[in-house]
């Protein structure tokens, strides 16, 4: 057995919460042109949520799909009609310097609320280990890794053959005739951004038991996804992904 296979192992587990997390910056680019520099703290700020919801006594589950399919995409529309909808005709310098703002804001909004320091979080995935090729993998890896795959297969065919992916595509090209073509430019954009707090929730809340919950180190997440987003020309998905591995 190579003395490495373990910190291979480790990587793959990382790299694919950085390729969910970079998978959202792509697509959040592909359809509105903007680099979202406050993607790692909307994903923060989903992630806590989903912290003091499971602190409650909410089931982990439950609070899970709560976070990612209820508050994740508000937050999105919230970001996509209160900031960003208003900078349509705004240069491309100014809608980098809201979504600073915007990071700024959640940074220390979520610690004045919350408090600064590191929170411990309990794994949530199964613990369970299996032996392979003589190192003990765990579930939780297994699952993280299929995980993000999954991801990376839906969001290719969703792009590639349905209308509302299509669209998606060509609203960054050309906003009027996407529009004359019968298409809402508008609720496309709101589900764009949508998805893509979603995506960095899913990768907060991955990343939580691991480095433990804290305001500065998940809202930095997307600093890391920078390489391979732009490996990626900010384009392409499958790029994206094995950058991140």
């Amino acid at each position: 057995m190579s003395p490495y296979l373990p910190f291979v192992i480790s990587g793959l587990v990382v790299g694919s919460v950085y390729a969910i997390a970079a998978l959202g910056l792509v697509v959040t680019y592909r359809t509105t042109g903007l680099f979202n520099f406050a993607h790692g703290a909307v994903g923060m700020s989903v992630a806590y949520a989903w912290y003091e919801m499971r602190r409650a006594g909410l089931p982990t589950p439950l609070a899970i799909a709560v976070a990612l399919l209820i508050i994740a995409p508000v937050v999105g529309l919230i970001v996509d009609r209160w900031l960003f909808r208003n900078l349509d005709d705004a240069s491309q310098a100014s809608k980098i310097v809201v979504s600073l703002g915007l990071l700024t804001l959640l940074q220390g909004g979520v610690a004045a609320i919350f408090g600064a320091a590191t929170k411990n979080v309990r794994p949530f995935l199964p613990q369970q280990t299996v032996k392979v090729a003589g190192v003990f993998v765990g579930y939780d890896q297994m699952l993280t890794v299929l995980l993000a795959a999954a991801i990376l297969v839906g969001l290719v065919v969703f792009f590639r053959t349905s209308r509302l992916g299509l669209s998606m595509r060509a609203v960054v090209d050309n906003r009027t005739l996407t529009e004359t073509a019968g298409f809402d430019s508008r609720r496309i954009t709101a589900f764009t951004w949508s998805v893509g707090v979603l995506l960095a929730g899913l990768a907060g809340i991955l990343f939580s038991p691991l480095l433990g919950l804290d305001t500065l180190t998940l809202t930095l997440l997307v600093v890391q996804a920078y390489a391979a987003a732009i490996f990626g020309r900010l384009t392409s998905l499958s790029r994206t992904y094995a950058a991140a591995l």
